[in-house]
């Protein structure tokens, strides 16, 4: 009868090492939970930007291609070197500033198609956490938009996905869509 006396309150250290343990695995689960959405929303902040500064320069290139005064070099206006990139970044931060983080790069991209790359990083931190060195984390993030050409010339005619002819020239007023000659897409920035 004695022995049992001595048992009686033993589990309870036990109990408390494990709910103890528990609780780190739930905090620390917590943090990595909170790291992916930073870096989710960095990543969503990311591509907005690189969407809006390759829409910028597109609408950029429209403008000059079916302005009043035709362009000198046609070639270099729709393979993208026709746009200034200080409003096109302007467009980018913008974007950034929405889904509250901050541009920390922007970059003409030229490859395929042309666009940008767009890095961001989120103005929030993970805040305190019980893992060190991670309460000063912010999530970070690039994404490259490009404009791809719908249309192709031969001869004289201009042919937009197989719409055919999208502008009548015995109709100058007649000015297709951006997005009948343009789209504007992510692809991976690596």
């Amino acid at each position: 009868m004695h022995s049992r006396q001595r048992e009686a309150g033993q589990a309870f250290p036990i109990y408390i090492t494990v709910v103890a343990g528990l609780l780190f695995l739930a905090f620390a689960y917590f943090v990595v939970g909170e790291s992916a959405d930073q870096r989710n929303g960095a990543q969503g902040a990311a591509d907005a930007a690189a969407l809006a500064a390759a829409r910028d320069a597109r609408d950029q290139i429209v403008e000059e291609l079916l302005g009043p005064k035709l362009p000198d070099d046609w070639a270099d206006l729709i393979l993208g070197r026709g746009f200034g990139p200080g409003a096109a970044c302007q467009a980018a931060d913008e974007y950034a500033q929405k889904n509250d983080s901050d541009r920390t790069s922007c970059r003409p991209y030229y490859g395929e198609y042309w666009g940008f790359t767009v890095g961001v990083e989120t103005k929030k931190t993970i805040g305190d956490s019980v893992i060190p060195g991670t309460a000063d984390e912010k999530g970070e993030a690039k994404a490259r938009g490009v404009v791809v050409p719908k249309c192709s010339l031969s001869g004289a005619k201009l042919d937009c996905d197989g719409l055919g002819s999208l502008i009548d020239p015995d109709d100058l007023g007649s000015v297709p869509d951006l997005t009948d000659l343009f789209t504007v897409r992510l692809i991976d920035p690596n």
